[in-house]
């Protein structure tokens, strides 16, 4: 869990230990946030690739 907790500090979430902790209790919790995390980075691929296009 400190791979996923050194990405949410880098994401700048001040509740990264509190979220930490609470997604060691809980797998659906984790896989939402990293499902969250994928969709975000795709989001912003999108958005470059976009602004390449212009």
């Amino acid at each position: 869990m400190d791979f996923i907790l050194n990405i949410l500090v880098a994401l700048g979430l001040v509740p990264a230990k509190d979220l930490a902790d609470s997604m060691q209790k809980s797998k659906t919790l984790t896989v939402m946030v990293i499902v969250g995390l994928i969709l975000f980075g795709g989001f912003v691929f999108f958005l470059f690739h976009m602004a390449g296009n212009q």
